[in-house]
Order: structure tokens, then C-alpha cells, then sequence
């Protein structure tokens, strides 16, 4: 009865009170309990509780791979990031948020990663929210498979964390970063302004280079080069030094020059991974992004109620394992749809209807064997209508990606 009310509150997006819950397990179970009785229900027995049916529903997943074709020189298609967000004052005790004039001094991060090929999530990891990208990166690098191809932002780039993926078998695409010296295969170092003034001499707005990165290590890689428009260049160089002129630093010249381009760079070969493929195929990392928006806009992850410690767990675990519960159903239709239509279908439309019609998963839940087939059949029904991948003007989308690496 806990768990059930638990989740229910938490397909809920607005405010959902301890008044609201007893007067849900009158009503659903015939159990009256005070509201003051319901809150001394959570407490570390209640979050070990919803902690251990979110470990038990990671593991117990079921990976449904669209298309075995997809990508099929790597094993897992491995895309990872972090969404942060504010929590009231008082659980600064528990979660350390930023704490300066437009955040709070509590704050939460949820370290993301799943596997592209299947849908798998592969790391769900809640901590702090100073808690820095590449200190998960280098903590999780024993997770790392040979054939794994990893595509992650620059805040999880280091040396270090590439040679672990290198050494792992596996490998990865990424941006450069612009602090990372480059070299030439005869450890002549490359002088970003000089290239670029090459690049217009001969009108080259495109190149591929093999290289070695690092100061010290000088690790083999190609570096796939492209100019922006001027108008990029102008708007990343006035970001930067806003950025300098607070900090009282000075914009280098080699840095201004690598602002002139899209620097990628990947130890994937170049017969499995042709250069002019390499920046669409980290394009893909994009869609985490978008399963960040659905958790916000639509889950309401991040939009709590202020309330004690213990409650405020379990509440987020509840409505962490409604994602997962809403992404099992989303992988398996979609592998379905995909089957039969060739088409794929948006996420945001399809959690949307999740959330929307929750009653049904609520009841399916509660008597998974003699609904199963009634429920799946009602999620088809459902999806079928005007709940496909709209195509969006002017932009490479998702779908144009997937079907290129097929």
C-alpha cells in the first residue's frame, strides 16, 4: 500500500500532500491513517526500501535493439550526462547545491548513462550537485568494455579517463579540449591560428588529421577539423571573454583560433567511422538531453515540494522508477513500430501519454498476470495515434542519424 500510494503521488507533477495520500489509502485500500502517521512512515527503513525496488528494476531490465545493424561494429552505443537541479534550503545537509546568488545552497545531481542500442539505462547514480562530470568519469572507468563506444561531453574528458577507455578496448568520440596540446606524428606541436590561416589560403573548410593529444602521453587519435560561420565564431568569442574579463584572465590567441572550429576528435578506425560521418554520429549524444527535458517538464522530477529528508528520497526514487517502468514500455513498443513500420517514435510524445493515462499502469501493476496483455494492447493502441518522430525543418534529426548507421 506505501509503495502503491508512493508512486502514485509520484505521477503526479504539481504538489501532492500527506493529506492527499491518507485520503488516497481510505479511498484504494479502506486504510485510514492521519496524515501525521503517514509521515512517520518514512524514515531509513522506507528509503533502503524504494532504494532496493530501483536497484532490483535496474537489473532486471529488458534491452530491445531496434535494429541489429545499428551501429553493429560496437558492442554498446554508451551516451552519458548529468541533469542538476535546486532543492530547498534545508537538505543542504544531505545534498551540497552551489550556493550563490541564483542557487541554492542544496542541490541534487543524477549522473545518466544508457546504451543507445537498446535502451538500456546503465547508470543512475544520485549525488551531490557540486560533484564534478569527471570525477564520476574517472570513479566509473572499471565499467568500461571492450567494443563499448563512448559519447560523452567535455566535462567527463580527461587524459587520464582516455587512455582507461583505450586500455579498455573500447572506444569513444568527443570535442577537443581546447587546453589539450596537439602534435603532429613527428611531435611538431600544431599552431591553431597557423592552421586556420592555411585552411583560408587554400580554401579548406574541412580536414581530418592523425594526431597525437597530451603533453606527456602522446596518445595516437584522428582529429576531424571543421570551420564554423563567422557568426559561431563572434558569438563563442564574445561568451568567453565575458566569461575571462570576471575572472580577470586574458583570452589567448591559440584559444581564439580554436574557436574558429569544430575540433572532434575519436580512436574509432577510419573504415568503421568515415570523417565526414564522425560529427553526426556525436550529434546522437543530444538525445540525452532531451530525456533530461521529459524527466523536468514532464515527470517533474525537479518540482518537489519542500518536505523532510526521509519523504523527499523515497518520493524521488518513486518517481525514478516511473522513468524506468515508462522506458521499458517505450523501448519494447518502439522495437515493435520500428519492426512493422520502419518508423520511430517520439519519446516526449509517447512518456506524455504515460503520464496522462497513469490508471492504467497503476492497475497493470497491481495485477501484472492477468493484465499484461490487455494493458500492452492498450499502450499500442495509444502510441499508434499521431505518436511518431516528427521530422524538424532545416536540422539533421534522429532519425536521418539512425538510418545512416544502419
Amino acid at each position: 500500500m506505501f509503495f502503491d500510494i508512493l508512486l502514485y503521488s509520484a505521477s503526479i507533477k504539481g504538489q501532492f500532500t500527506l493529506g492527499q495520500s491518507s485520503c488516497e489509502s481510505d479511498e484504494r485500500f479502506g486504510v485510514s491513517i492521519s496524515k501525521q502517521s503517514l509521515d512517520e512512515r518514512f524514515h531509513d527503513g522506507a528509503v533502503n526500501f524504494m532504494r532496493s525496488l530501483f536497484e532490483e528494476q535496474l537489473d532486471k531490465q529488458i534491452g530491445e535493439n531496434m535494429n541489429p545493424a545499428f551501429l553493429e561494429k560496437f558492442s554498446r552505443v554508451r551516451i552519458k550526462d548529468a541533469t542538476r537541479f535546486d532543492l530547498p534550503e534545508h537538505l543542504k545537509g544531505y545534498f551540497k547545491g552551489f550556493g550563490g546568488k541564483l542557487t541554492s545552497g542544496a542541490g541534487i545531481s543524477i549522473q545518466y548513462e544508457y546504451d543507445l542500442k537498446n535502451g538500456k539505462v546503465l547508470d543512475f547514480d544520485i549525488t551531490d550537485a557540486i560533484r564534478p562530470d569527471i570525477t564520476d568519469a574517472q570513479e566509473k572507468t572499471g565499467d568500461i568494455e571492450a567494443g563499448d563506444l563512448i559519447l560523452r561531453d567535455l566535462g567527463y574528458f580527461s587524459i587520464n579517463v582516455l587512455k582507461a577507455i583505450i586500455k579498455s578496448g573500447a572506444f569513444m568520440v568527443s570535442r577537443l579540449q581546447t587546453k589539450i596540446s596537439v602534435y603532429e606524428p613527428n611531435y611538431q606541436q600544431i599552431s591553431f591560428p597557423q592552421l586556420y590561416s592555411w585552411m583560408l589560403k587554400h580554401k579548406i573548410t574541412h580536414l581530418q588529421k592523425h594526431v597525437l593529444i597530451g603533453k606527456d602521453d602522446k596518445i595516437p587519435l584522428r582529429l576531424i577539423i571543421d570551420i564554423v560561420p563567422e557568426e559561431v565564431y563572434q558569438k563563442r568569442l564574445k561568451k568567453i571573454e565575458q566569461y575571462n574579463h570576471k575572472k580577470g584572465n586574458q583570452t589567448t590567441d591559440d584559444y581564439k583560433a580554436r574557436c574558429r572550429f569544430n575540433l572532434m576528435v575519436t580512436n574509432v578506425p577510419d573504415e568503421d567511422l568515415p570523417e565526414e560521418n564522425v560529427y553526426l554520429l556525436y550529434k546522437l549524444r543530444w538525445q540525452i538531453e532531451l530525456i533530461f527535458k521529459i524527466w523536468k517538464s514532464t515527470c517533474g522530477i525537479d518540482k518537489l515540494q519542500p518536505m523532510k529528508y526521509h519523504r523527499f528520497i523515497c518520493t524521488l526514487y518513486a518517481k525514478l522508477l516511473l522513468v524506468l517502468i515508462h522506458n521499458q514500455i517505450f523501448n519494447v513498443a518502439q522495437k515493435r513500430f520500428y519492426e512493422r513500420y520502419r518508423k520511430l517514435l517520439s519519446r516526449d510524445k509517447c512518456f506524455k501519454t504515460l503520464i496522462e493515462h497513469f490508471a492504467k499502469t497503476r492497475e497493470w501493476l497491481s495485477n501484472r498476470k492477468d493484465k499484461t496483455k490487455d494493458f500492452l494492447h492498450d499502450i499500442v493502441n495509444m502510441f499508434s495515434r499521431n505518436h511518431w518522430l516528427e521530422k524538424r525543418k532545416k536540422r539533421t534529426n534522429f532519425e536521418e542519424i539512425f538510418e545512416l548507421f544502419i
